[in-house]
């Protein structure tokens, strides 16, 4: 049996919780989520959460026990708060004690988050080579994302792996500022040309959110990129930006989009 990627597993299980509920989803996730590379916080979110809408509580509450004091994760307090799958925990003591602890947490995070950037190489490109700068989707940061973009052992490239300052829970970042998203994007862009030798030019990819943020980018002429790639791209202000697009065209900026059938 082939092993199951994270975003897979993730996708699959929410697929089971909505046509089949809860605890179908619940032994789906814990069946399968060991060993899958990823963000474990949000995997232990996913089960424990689970847990509580199967009717679960014990289980849910060891779960959130082990990824809050074992594993020092934290999720957002509003959504601890909030979420109808984790109400039935809410009158547990230990529930209330580990809310008010990742509280806490997220806003030393908060406080703490800054732009992110990961430059690699490909052996023996030290000399000046084309550089392919990518953005995560939300919920998900550079290390994830890395495997995606990387094409350096396939040919003579840069690739600059950028990571949002907007944490959302342990490990997970998100764009839900497309304006700051852009401009975080410039900053690490004129890094880049200072720190780097760029020849062959740029492309600029991005995945769902972070192709909403590297096309923004490339529409307010923030960065020059010779080309595109946007993966299972969230555009929802796509209309908005109509006026603009042709502004690809007449720079002959060059692209791709890649959608599965579900996008």
């Amino acid at each position: 049996m082939t092993a199951l990627s994270y975003t897979r597993l993730l996708n699959q299980t929410l697929e089971l919780y909505e046509k089949e509920g809860s605890l179908k989803a619940y032994r789906f996730i814990t069946e399968n989520a060991d060993g899958v590379k990823g963000n474990q916080a949000q995997l232990f979110n996913f089960k424990y959460a689970l847990a509580s809408a199967s009717g679960l509580e014990e289980e849910a509450l060891n779960m959130m026990k082990q990824a809050i004091h074992e594993h020092g994760y934290w999720y957002g307090f509003e959504y601890l708060a909030t979420d109808e799958d984790l109400k039935p925990l809410h009158k547990y003591e230990e529930f209330q004690r580990m809310l008010q602890l990742c509280k806490q947490r997220e806003q030393d995070a908060k406080r703490e988050a800054k732009p992110q950037l990961k430059v690699i190489s490909a052996p023996g490109s030290e000399a000046a080579c084309p550089l392919l700068m990518a953005l995560h989707g939300d919920q998900e940061n550079m290390e994830m994302t890395e495997p995606n973009w990387d094409l350096t052992g396939q040919r003579k490239m840069k690739l600059a792996l950028v990571q949002s300052s907007h944490i959302q829970f342990s490990d997970g970042y998100e764009w839900d500022d497309v304006e700051q998203g852009v401009k975080e994007a410039a900053l690490h862009y004129k890094q880049l040309k200072n720190m780097t030798n760029i020849d062959g030019g740029t492309i600029i990819g991005g995945f769902s959110a972070g192709a909403q943020v590297a096309l923004k980018a490339m529409l307010d002429e923030e960065l020059k990129a010779k080309g595109f790639v946007l993966v299972a791209p969230w555009l929802p202000e796509l209309e908005a930006w109509a006026g603009q697009l042709k502004l690809l065209k007449e720079k002959g900026i060059k692209g791709y989009i890649i959608c599965g059938d579900q996008d």
